[in-house]
């Protein structure tokens, strides 16, 4: 109830800021624009009503609503709410969902030239079959963070990772050593490419092989089930972000796999924390393949003010809107002309070394439900093997 009355007093307080700025009853006139702009809550949402606020100053005609939409949701939400005509205008969401997005006909072209300005890592995920749709906004991977004041120096291997909860764990203090959501395949990613079975073949591009239950998946998540007795032994639907994040503030777990977007909240609870590569596996010599991600704006096929909606899009993305984004989340901005030197991008920059773009074809949103479950199960305690067997057919058998 709180977060309702929250969005909708943002939506007010943006709504009164842009009369204000447009001078009240010109905003009656024609040629006014209202633009509705979806993002995740949290600091994200705190640089969208920033930006807004800035854009409003300089675009007097134009009034930005803001809705708290999940990043990861929005193109769920665009499928139903954009034919209806109450969709967003500009949303913000992952590059794997590109795809899609654009299979379906949910988002128009960007006519910028990315190349110019953005890395090569953010011109590859917002173009899709050759042609350019996102708007970057971040890079990112997730790591291994630490607190420093329980670990002067982060674990290199999960061998050490055990032998430090011998000593740390005592499950009825809920005290464990390493926290992460279990059900989540973004983060069990590293079960899969740390033992070498990369999705969707070397480009993620390769349907046919999806390598969910190759024998090196097999072995990566026998592994994996094997972490409950040893370092977390909770079921992995109490495994929540809100679980995981509040042990790791507290100090009950020293140490936490999570992304830059972490950081601001983390900085804002004053724990003194670092930022490193992931442990390495038994019997792999590099840190695990994480996934990479990065965050995209897009402009919504349905919107009725296609030009207003491109010129917030490309305000967000460009070097201004980068920088106040980064000095407000902490998420490395994409953009060439933008230099991150902080010891906690450093330590995410670090991780990336190793990390596999996320597959950006539509088979994507099946990986997500199948082995969402799957990892699900196999932390629980149900068989590897029969597991990835039923993920790897309801993969082959999507269209």
């Amino acid at each position: 109830m709180m977060k309702k009355l929250m969005a909708a007093l943002t939506m007010v307080t943006l709504v009164g800021f842009a009369a204000f700025a447009g001078g009240g009853a010109d905003k009656s006139k024609s040629g006014a624009v209202t633009l509705k702009v979806w993002e995740s809550e949290g600091v994200e949402s705190e640089f969208m009503l920033a930006a807004a606020e800035e854009f409003m100053k300089a675009n007097p005609n134009v009034t930005i609503v803001y809705e708290p939409v999940g990043h990861v949701d929005a193109r769920a939400k665009i499928e139903l709410d954009g034919p209806a005509g109450v969709g967003a205008d500009v949303f913000v969401a992952p590059h794997d969902h590109i795809g899609a997005l654009v299979a379906g006909g949910h988002v128009l072209e960007n006519a910028n030239d990315l190349s110019k300005d953005f890395v090569p890592a953010g011109v590859t995920a917002a173009t899709y079959q050759g042609k350019a749709y996102g708007y970057p906004l971040a890079i990112e991977t997730y790591a291994l963070f630490y607190n420093k004041d329980i670990l002067k120096t982060p674990p290199k291997t999960w061998d050490e990772v055990e032998a430090f909860a011998k000593t740390w764990n005592d499950k009825g203090q809920n005290k464990y050593a390493i926290v992460w959501e279990t059900a989540n395949a973004y983060f069990d990613y590293i079960f899969m490419g740390g033992f070498g079975a990369t999705l969707f073949g070397p480009t993620g591009a390769d349907r046919a092989k999806h390598n969910i239950n190759s024998p090196q998946a097999i072995t990566g998540l026998t592994y994996f089930q094997s972490l409950r007795k040893k370092l977390l032994d909770v079921p992995s639907a109490d495994l929540s972000g809100d679980f995981c994040n509040s042990s790791f503030i507290e100090g009950k777990a020293p140490m936490i796999i999570t992304g830059p977007w972490k950081i601001a909240d983390y900085k804002k609870a004053n724990l003194n924390f670092g930022i490193a590569e992931l442990p390495i596996f038994p019997g792999q010599k590099t840190p695990p393949q994480s996934f990479s991600g990065v965050r995209l704006a897009f402009v919504s096929a349905y919107t009725d003010h296609e030009k207003e909606a491109r010129a917030f899009a490309t305000y967000i993305s460009g070097k201004a809107g980068l920088e106040k984004r980064f000095a407000m989340t902490g998420q490395i901005p994409p953009r060439k002309d933008i230099t991150v030197s902080d010891p906690y991008s450093a330590g995410i920059l670090a991780q990336a070394k190793y990390a596999f773009p996320m597959p950006s074809i539509p088979q994507m949103g099946t990986y997500w439900s199948a082995m969402g479950a799957a990892f699900a199960a196999i932390w629980d305690g149900q068989p590897v093997t029969a597991q990835l067997n039923a993920a790897a057919a309801a993969m082959e058998s999507a269209q």
